[in-house]
């Protein structure tokens, strides 16, 4: 009986830890290729102590020489972790602005806005895998098993 507590107090012991070691902003940058168009996006997540967070995401689209930088898309949410599962729930969403935009029509702004609103829109659940959490690193892996690799903000 004695060993098998221990034991629990090691598991929670290391998942609070974890949890701690969560606790801040977090970067990360992504790049891609689709039908011609270059697509980046910045992403900042902050996880609050209360086991709340928020995301910004900037995204630039560029295809030949019209593009959107830093089209910002703003969340705030839910988050919780057991053992290395981190499930962040989006609980509110909104696209306010973009940064620059260079020949694009208002209509064509107003689709890529819309395809990024929805992700989180359509699929406010994100259930991530902490494939290695570390003071200064974090590496998740989501459901379609894409590595995301966020660094520390100082």
């Amino acid at each position: 009986m004695r060993i098998l507590f221990i034991a629990l107090l090691l598991v929670m012991g290391a998942q609070a830890g974890s949890e701690a070691l969560l606790i801040g902003q977090w970067n990360s940058v992504s790049s891609g290729v689709n039908n011609g168009s270059s697509t980046t996006e910045r992403e900042f997540l902050k996880f609050n102590a209360d086991h709340t967070f928020g995301i910004v995401l900037l995204v630039t689209v560029k295809k030949g020489n019209a593009y959107v930088k830093d089209l910002r898309i703003e969340g705030t949410g839910i988050w919780k972790t057991r053992g290395n599962i981190l499930v962040a729930v989006v609980d509110h969403i909104e696209v306010p602005a973009a940064g620059e935009v260079y020949n694009v029509s208002q209509g064509s702004l107003e689709g890529i806005a819309a395809t990024f609103h929805d992700r989180f829109e359509n699929d406010p659940i994100r259930i991530l895998v902490m494939k290695q959490l570390s003071p200064q690193k974090l590496v998740t892996e989501n459901e379609v098993k894409k590595l995301t690799t966020y660094t520390r903000a100082r």
